[in-house]
C-alpha cells in the first residue's frame, strides 16, 4: 500500500512539472516553470532543473512518451541558449514565464544555475539525439567559474550570487554587486563535480575549492554531523538527488550520505521533541524544511545553527517534501510518512499531489493550498531514486561526472 501511496505522489510531483510549465510553441519563454503556484508567471531555473529531471522520470514511469518529453527538453535548452540572461553562463534565478525576460531585479544565482544543469545533465545522459547533446556542450561551455572564485581565510570558495542592480535581490545597498560566498557546508556540493568537469578548471583548483568549504561539526541529542549554518533538512538533499553518495567517500574518507542520514534522524529527534509546542508534529510527521507557513514562505531551521537564538526560526509546519525528500537517507522512516499523511489528512493532498505545508492553527487544520516547484521536485526525484534509481543511474554515468569524480578524489567504496 506505502509503494501505492508514493506512485501516486511522483505521479502527481510529475504534474507539476508538466501542468506549470510554459509549452506554447514559438514563445520565448518555452520550458520555464513556475516557481510556485501563487505566482505562476514567476518562473525559476531551479524549477526548470527539477522539471529537466522529472520528464525523464516521466517517461520512465510511462507519464509521457519519449518523443514528447525530447520535445520539451530540446525547446527548454533552446531558451536558455538564446532567451535567458546570464552572466559568465550563470542564469538570472527568477525569470517571466511568457518570455524569458529577468523577474524585477533578481541576482544571478551559482546554485540554482547548478540546480538547472544537473537537470540538463541528466537528459543528457538519457537522449540519444545528437542536436540535444551540442546544446548540452554549448551550456556546458559558457559557463565559466573563474569569476565566481574568491579567497576567504586563506581558501579558495565560491561566490553565491551576482546582482548588478544596487537595490536588487540579495543585494539590498550594497555597492559591490557580488554576494556573498560560500565558505560554509550547504546545499551546495554538487557545484564541485560540475566545476570540476570542466577542462578550463584545473585540478588542484577544483580540490582546493572542494575543501575550502568549512565543516563545522553540531550536535542534536546524539546525532553528531556537518551541519549548516541554517539548519534546514533539504540542505543534505539537495545534491544527493542527482550524485549518489552512497557508493562514494570523499578524498578525505568522509561519508557524505551517511551524514545526510545522522542529519535527518536529528531532525526526526527535534521534531519529537517539539510535538507538545507544535502538535502537528509526531512520530510519523517530522522533517522541518523550508515551505509555505501561514507567515508565508519560510525556512524552518533546526538546532544546532549559527542564527540569533532570539528571532523565528520554526513555525511549527509540517512539509511533506521534509521526510519524503529523505526517503533513500531513512527509508521505512519517510514511508510511514506519507502513509501517516493520506490516512489521517486526505486533504492535504492535492492536484499535484501532497501541498507544501500543513499545522494546526487555533485547533484547526491549516493546509497551503499552494505548491512550491523546489519542494515538488525533490519530492519527486527522491520518491523514483527510492523506487527505481533512475537519476543515480543515469547522473553517475555521464563522462561528465566520471571525469569529476576522478578530479576531485572521490572513491568508491
Amino acid at each position: 500500500m506505502t509503494n501505492d501511496i508514493l506512485s501516486k505522489e511522483l505521479y502527481h510531483s510529475f504534474l507539476y512539472f508538466y501542468k506549470q510549465a510554459n509549452l506554447e510553441e514559438g514563445s520565448k519563454g518555452f520550458g520555464l516553470i513556475s516557481d510556485d503556484t501563487k505566482q505562476p508567471n514567476r518562473a525559476s531555473i531551479a524549477s526548470v532543473g527539477f522539471g529537466l529531471t522529472m520528464y525523464v522520470i516521466g517517461v520512465e514511469n510511462g507519464f509521457l512518451s519519449r518523443a514528447e518529453a525530447l520535445k520539451i527538453v530540446k525547446g527548454t535548452f533552446k531558451t536558455f541558449l538564446n532567451n535567458i540572461s546570464h552572466i559568465y553562463g550563470f542564469y538570472v534565478h527568477y525569470c517571466n514565464r511568457d518570455d524569458g525576460s529577468a523577474y524585477k531585479k533578481s541576482e544571478y544565482s551559482t546554485i540554482d544555475t547548478v540546480l538547472f544543469l544537473n537537470g540538463a545533465l541528466v537528459c543528457d545522459a538519457y537522449f540519444d539525439d545528437q542536436e540535444f547533446h551540442e546544446m548540452f556542450n554549448q551550456l556546458v561551455k559558457r559557463v565559466d567559474y573563474q569569476p565566481f572564485i574568491m579567497e576567504y581565510k586563506n581558501k579558495l570558495v565560491f561566490r553565491m550570487a551576482y546582482n548588478p542592480h544596487e537595490d536588487g535581490d540579495y543585494r539590498g545597498k550594497s555597492r559591490d554587486p557580488w554576494i556573498y560566498h560560500w565558505h560554509m557546508y550547504a546545499e551546495q556540493l554538487s557545484m564541485y563535480f560540475l566545476a570540476a568537469g570542466k577542462d578550463d578548471l584545473d585540478e588542484e583548483t577544483a580540490r582546493k575549492l572542494y575543501d575550502g568549504f568549512e565543516r563545522n561539526l553540531g550536535r542534536y541529542q546524539d546525532y553528531e554531523y556537518i551541519y549548516c549554518p541554517t539548519n534546514a533538512l533539504f540542505i543534505y538533499q539537495y545534491s544527493h538527488a542527482w550524485f549518489d553518495f552512497r557508493n562514494h567517500l570523499d578524498p578525505h574518507g568522509f561519508d557524505w550520505f551517511n551524514n545526510s542520514v545522522i542529519a535527518t534522524r536529528a531532525n526526526k529527534a527535534y521534531c519529537l521533541d517539539n510535538q507538545d509546542k507544535y502538535p502537528i508534529l509526531g512520530e510519523n510527521a517530522w522533517g522541518l524544511t523550508a515551505c509555505i507557513t501561514p507567515e508565508g514562505y519560510r525556512n524552518q531551521i533546526i538546532d544546532p545553527n549559527d542564527l540569533n537564538p532570539h528571532e523565528t526560526h520554526v513555525y511549527g509546519v509540517l512539509p511533506p517534501c521534509g521526510a519524503l525528500g529523505s526517503i533513500p537517507f531513512v527509508k521505512e522512516e519517510a514511508t510511514k510518512v506519507a502513509k501517516h499523511l493520506i490516512e489521517f489528512y486526505p486533504e492535504s493532498f492535492g492536484p499535484y499531489g501532497f501541498y507544501d505545508g500543513l499545522t494546526i492553527v487555533d485547533d484547526k487544520l491549516w493546509i497551503s493550498k499552494y505548491y512550491v516547484g523546489i519542494n515538488k521536485g525533490i519530492t519527486g526525484v527522491m520518491i523514483d531514486n527510492y523506487l527505481h534509481g533512475t537519476v543515480y543511474k543515469l547522473y553517475m554515468s555521464h563522462p561528465y561526472i566520471k571525469k569529476a569524480i576522478k578530479k576531485l578524489g572521490f572513491k568508491e567504496r
